[in-house]
């Protein structure tokens, strides 16, 4: 079956229509961070299941399900308009715009935390000569479609890149839901969990759809000596680049219901990257751990 692209916005808007897509190989994106140990991830067969863009078909609580993040250096959210990172033609488009994903393994219905490094979102917007925002969407496949969240600006160096802001900076937490329907993903949605959890010292920056997220400033996370607001060796570093809350609403393959999307709002009583510097961290960060240990 040919792969159509499905599209989902903001918190109760209605998704645009579906296009159809290129059915050819894709091409790799740059990969920022790409989850490959095997034996920390549940639900693992072989090396297609980090594909995002693979046929993930109906799948049960707990099972593994594999996202994507995709970060368009340079590119506002208008920039990508119907491009989807799955597509072949897409793809190719993309890639050619300095665009650059990360790969997470979940687990169905169990919140997840998911980041990448401060290193890596600095050297991605550093790979776009002049780039003076970062956007992202968060992508994956069902099995006969490929879905995609709306855009989200998460790095703005310049206040022009702001729309009706003039701090600059890094937002370190967005939360998303991934919905299901008997199992089969839907709609890739962002919660707006807004700004009334930010750490001192923090702005609020809009996002995208009348949305707002905390973000640590850019003084505060380029700042080097004893005199700083962030100490960037310990885990004040988290409110310096993005954490991606990640939990999951709707019903399985067996039509059990998926709860994870209701801990969000619980969630909100405290910032993602809080829960995700803590014990409420999931394999997530565990593989992200491993990773680094192993230096690959």
């Amino acid at each position: 079956m040919t792969p159509t692209a499905r599209w989902a916005s903001g918190d109760g808007a209605s998704p645009p229509s579906r296009r159809t897509s290129s059915p050819l190989p894709s091409p790799p994106l740059p990969l920022m961070l790409m989850l490959a140990l095997s034996y920390a991830l549940p639900g693992v067969s072989s090396v297609g299941d980090y594909d995002p863009c693979a046929g993930q078909a109906s799948v049960s609580k707990s099972d593994g399900f594999s996202l994507g993040l995709a970060f368009y250096p340079g590119g506002a959210a208008e920039a990508w308009g119907t491009l989807h990172p799955c597509p072949y033609a897409d793809r190719a488009v993309l890639a050619a715009r300095g665009v650059a994903t990360m790969v997470f393994r979940t687990a169905l219905d169990e919140m997840s935390f998911l980041r990448g490094s401060p290193k890596d979102e600095t050297a991605l917007m550093a790979s776009v000569p002049g780039a003076q925002m970062m956007t992202m969407v968060a992508y994956a496949g069902n099995g006969s479609a490929v879905v995609r969240s709306q855009p989200r600006l998460i790095h703005a160096t310049a206040a022009s890149a702001i729309i009706s802001g003039s701090a600059v900076g890094r937002v370190n937490s967005l939360t998303l839901i991934a919905r299901f329907d008997q199992g089969t993903l839907e709609y890739l949605q962002w919660h707006d969990m807004g700004c009334g959890t930010c750490a001192e010292g923090d702005a609020c920056m809009p996002v995208g759809d009348a949305h707002s997220a905390c973000m640590g400033t850019e003084e505060a996370c380029t700042c080097t000596g004893p005199t700083c607001l962030l100490d960037l060796t310990t885990t004040a570093s988290l409110r310096c680049h993005l954490t991606v809350a990640t939990a999951f609403s709707g019903t399985d393959k067996h039509s059990v219901p998926l709860t994870s999307g209701a801990q969000i709002e619980r969630l909100g009583k405290y910032s993602a990257t809080a829960a995700a510097g803590g014990t409420g961290a999931t394999a997530m960060a565990q593989a992200q751990s491993l990773r680094d240990a192993s230096g690959k």
